[in-house]
């Protein structure tokens, strides 16, 4: 039977539905194809007490679905973080909580920097434009479907994941150079991994002329309100490089792990380059710009780059770095004696090839003493290039204690990951991928109230 937390788990900021409401793939199809897309009815998501259905459907809340605080850990409006491994009480109560290979849709983290558009399928279109294009065109979503599709597990990691753990200060304080704390200060669960089905993007640009293209433009639908760019109202774009839009594993994406692609998450296309930051990940497809020469970026993209002390020019953001995290609830208290030490290592470079875990105790107020020094965890799947792989390493007779926990990546590039100290700073939080420690608390549970 699906545990139901305690009341006084509740995150009252959103309304929380238990898992088993979420919809059905026949029940999604009727829904959006009587007017396809818009925030959850009144009778599928009552309105938070106190509320109207209507303010309950508030333009202002950037996620449409039910993002429960057993789940998801709400950083700002639009910002949800999947919680790492077991969740909420299930952990205390015995039953088996963690996540498998793929992380289920109701789960996957949500980044939406406006309210997700209404869209309705039966007239949306994609537009193809630019001056490599011989035959410029429309495609509805019955045309693109009828396209050779493609599935592909991949994990999508969001370019600031982490961002948290950058100190607010470059080192030495250059340039008097502060990271903004407005930034969305996630930790480590702004990635998760879904086998997705889509067409590839070479084959639609090629149904539309596509010749010598050099720079390719992907525009959304939504419309991200920012004072900071001329009319105050902008698309959210990015613009790739020809030669990664054309490769096989670049999709235009329309469903998730067997569903149709959930509104949050891009319904009914979105972009997908395996391997680069999610960032890149345009949702709510509604243009692709094909060029033969480049194409100059505009709106937010101009932001996600890396600038700072250590770079002299900026750079782009593209290829997603090595990184790996423990799975376990900081919240979640442990009891002494035999622990397995589970967590997850991806890279947008390829492969994991290995993990590496350490373990450190509190000797004493800012002491630290090594614990159980670095030791190679098994691997539970075979790697495969930009998916995540899942691991784990015993670690016997532990004692009462506050501990900190690292892991260590390396992927088949030779890409590893770099002590927290010797991260490359950049102004944007963009890219964070030291072995950063993760706390645990280990107590009797005697000890406990």
């Amino acid at each position: 039977m699906t545990h139901r937390p305690d009341p006084s788990e509740f995150d009252d900021r959103r309304q929380e539905i238990p898992p088993e409401a979420e919809y059905s793939r026949r029940r999604f199809l009727a829904y959006s194809a009587a007017g396809a897309v818009v925030p959850l009815l009144p009778e599928q998501a009552p309105a938070i007490a106190g509320t109207t259905a209507e303010a309950a459907a508030d333009v202002t809340n950037f996620v449409v679905q039910a993002t429960p605080s057993w789940y998801f850990v709400h950083r700002e409006n639009g910002s949800e973080e999947m919680k790492w491994g077991p969740v909420g009480r299930a952990v205390l109560d015995g039953q088996p909580a963690g996540y498998g290979e793929l992380i289920p849709n109701d789960r996957m983290y949500i980044h939406n920097r406006a309210r997700p558009p209404r869209i309705d399928r039966r007239t949306w279109r994609l537009k193809l434009t630019g001056d490599a294009l011989t035959r410029p065109r429309s495609f509805t979503y019955d045309e693109l479907l009828a396209m050779p599709s493609v599935s592909l597990k991949r994990t999508i990691d969001c370019g600031a994941n982490c961002a948290a753990f950058f100190p607010k200060l470059p080192p030495g304080g250059a340039d008097n150079r502060w990271l903004p704390v407005g930034f969305t200060q996630w930790h480590f669960g702004a990635v998760g991994a879904a086998e997705w089905t889509g067409v590839r993007a070479k084959d639609v640009l090629a149904a539309a002329g596509a010749e010598s293209p050099m720079d390719v433009k992907f525009t959304g639908l939504d419309v991200i309100v920012n004072r900071s760019f001329p009319g105050g109202r902008i698309h959210y774009s990015q613009v790739a490089p020809a030669d990664k839009v054309l490769k096989d594993d670049t999709l235009l994406v329309y469903g998730m792990n067997g569903r149709d692609l959930p509104v949050d998450h891009g319904y009914p296309f979105r972009l997908l380059l395996s391997g680069w930051a999610a960032v890149t990940y345009v949702k709510w497809l509604g243009e692709i710009e094909v060029s033969k020469h480049r194409i100059p970026p505009t709106g937010l993209q101009t932001r996600h780059v890396l600038v700072g002390p250590a770079y002299a020019k900026p750079a782009i953001l593209s290829v997603g770095p090595v990184r790996s995290a423990i799975e376990h609830n900081p919240e979640v208290t442990l009891a002494p004696g035999d622990i397995t030490l589970r967590g997850r290592a991806w890279s947008g470079a390829g492969a994991i090839e290995r993990v590496d875990v350490s373990v450190e105790k509190l000797a004493a107020p800012g002491r630290w003493v090594t614990e159980m020094p670095w030791r190679t965890a098994r691997l539970l799947s075979t790697p495969e290039p930009f998916m995540w792989v899942r691991f784990e390493v015993p670690w016997p007779g532990v004692k009462p204690g506050q501990y900190r926990v690292m892991s260590r990546a390396k992927d088949k590039a030779g890409n590893v990951q770099p002590r927290p100290e010797d991260v490359v700073w950049n102004q944007h939080g963009l890219g964070y991928n030291g072995h950063y420690p993760l706390d645990l608390i280990v107590v009797p549970p005697t000890d406990m109230p």
